[in-house]
């Protein structure tokens, strides 16, 4: 952002006047990185120089403010934009609904979504994933499931990041059996799994089996040979965290520890030996309660929404 406000000062001192997508284009940069301060300062100068604001426009501080967590500007936002008689359309509502699902507020979602049909505003791919990670966050699987259906029903198919999602669900459920099950469906649908897939089924049948269940076993090799096959592997981080889930099902290695291993980085033999010593007296470093992490997936916002300017 800081070469684009350059280029912007630049034409400034070229006597070239910055036009409204100027502005919306800078506005869209302090977006993608939740800045709602400098989104709403540009946002102002558009205002400032009586320049038109439009949708693109309010989409751009709509961003800003949903990946902040400001939910509340984003309402305001929404308010302005229907004094101005500027309808909401799906990208609009797109932005809102994963706003909230960020929250895991599946109320607000499901209103929004109401709200599409009442407008005769159709659902995306991108609205339906929202709205299953809203379903997800607040543990509701069975409205999430039945998302999924709805999907299929009216022809919206869904993608790699639908089912990375709904996976993500179950294993925060502690249902590793059910995301064995949705992984199963994405293949037979025709998608091919992700890192980001794998790395959430092996973590769920890790961090959840705490007794080696049968269909524990046959997943995480089903899993290890799949991943070794598509030439993936996983970094240090994971490698360790997924080493040590694994000593509640085999202490001492064997097939298990053997299968998993050959997704671990070339130099894990290296970083064991020289941890040796800090495993062996319980110093894990990591907590058991921390395994179902939202981040590579979707990220976690603030709540705080002391300082979002006025609109």
């Amino acid at each position: 952002m800081e070469k684009a406000v350059e280029v912007l000062d630049e034409m400034l001192l070229a006597g070239i006047r910055p036009n409204e997508r100027t502005y919306t284009t800078i506005m869209d940069g302090y977006a993608s990185l939740g800045d709602t301060g400098k989104a709403f300062e540009y946002f102002s100068r558009i205002k400032d120089e009586g320049l038109e604001l439009d949708i693109y426009t309010y989409e751009a501080l709509l961003k800003a403010c949903c990946k902040a967590g400001r939910m509340q500007s984003a309402l305001a936002v929404t308010k302005e934009m229907s004094a101005k008689n500027i309808p909401r359309n799906t990208y609009v509502y797109n932005i809102l609904i994963d706003g909230w699902a960020r929250r895991g507020d599946v109320w607000e979602a499901a209103d929004l979504m109401q709200q599409m049909r009442q407008e005769g505003v159709q659902p995306d791919i991108h609205t339906y994933t929202s709205f299953v990670n809203a379903c997800c966050k607040a543990g509701d699987m069975q409205k999430a499931t039945n998302t999924i259906l709805e999907m299929k029903r009216v022809g919206v198919k869904p993608n790699v990041k639908t089912y990375t999602t709904l996976i993500h669900g179950w294993a925060r459920a502690s249902l590793p059996e059910k995301a064995l099950k949705c992984f199963e469906e994405m293949k037979r649908s025709g998608l091919k799994p992700d890192k980001a897939v794998y790395h959430c089924l092996m973590t769920s049948l890790l961090s959840r089996a705490t007794v080696a269940e049968y269909y524990i076993i046959e997943g995480i090799h089903r899993v290890c040979e799949e991943m070794v096959e598509s030439g993936l592997t996983v970094d240090m981080g994971t490698a360790v965290h997924w080493s040590r889930c694994l000593r509640k099902i085999e202490r001492t290695g064997g097939d298990l520890t053997e299968a998993l291993q050959k997704t671990f980085p070339p130099d894990w033999n290296s970083h064991r030996n020289l941890n040796a010593a800090s495993n062996d007296t319980g110093n894990t470093g990591a907590s058991d309660n921390d395994d179902y992490d939202d981040g590579p997936f979707y990220e976690t916002d603030s709540d705080d929404e002391t300082n979002s300017p006025a609109l």
